[in-house]
């Protein structure tokens, strides 16, 4: 059975993908998962579902097989900090965290550091998520609206859900190695 990841419909991520070419080489990646302890998966879902479709979208966007994969996760709650090397020496960072207060909603970021600028969804003052990217270089900002579908009752994650029930969701190539990345970075 095929692995997939419904993170290939976010529009942040086909954002960040199409602009990728007028950006230069890309040179790193930030992932941001924070999620308050009402919607926590449990630890398996969180490391060999959600990091991997993570890990998934970071091998997309660098177009190169990962080589190496380090985590450092705190035992006993969904908390991790890891560090993914990819052939090409593109190297993604991730912060992933299921333990906020309950009175955070799930913010998910991408930032992707090319030779030509940066392209993220974080915000350099105030909040959006899913509806907008930016691109900064020394010689320009801008921003680009994210037309997203109306959003589902519940964030972001209930949309993509959604959105993935009308497009169907897309099959995760190389899921199968990353798993195993992510298996054998815990045990050590």
């Amino acid at each position: 059975m095929k692995m997939k990841n419904p993170w290939l419909n976010w529009h942040v991520y086909k954002s960040i993908a199409g602009l990728s070419s007028r950006c230069g080489e890309l040179c790193s990646l930030r992932f941001t998962w924070q999620r308050p302890k009402k919607n926590a998966s449990g630890e398996t879902e969180f490391l060999e579902v959600s990091l991997v479709q993570y890990l998934h979208l970071a091998q997309e966007l660098a177009g190169s097989p990962l080589v190496e994969l380090y985590i450092n996760k705190r035992s006993g709650a969904n908390n991790l900090f890891a560090l993914a090397e990819f052939e090409n020496q593109v190297v993604a960072e991730f912060e992933m965290n299921e333990t906020m207060p309950d009175t955070i909603p799930d913010t998910f970021f991408i930032k992707a550091n090319f030779t030509g600028g940066h392209v993220t969804n974080q915000p350099l003052a105030a909040y959006f998520n899913e509806p907008g990217s930016i691109l900064a270089s020394d010689d320009e900002l801008q921003q680009f609206t994210v037309f997203a579908d109306t959003p589902v009752t519940g964030g972001i994650v209930e949309t993509l859900m959604a959105r993935c029930e009308v497009l169907g969701t897309p099959e995760m190539n190389g899921g199968e190695k990353l798993l195993e990345a992510v298996r054998k970075a815990v045990q050590r």
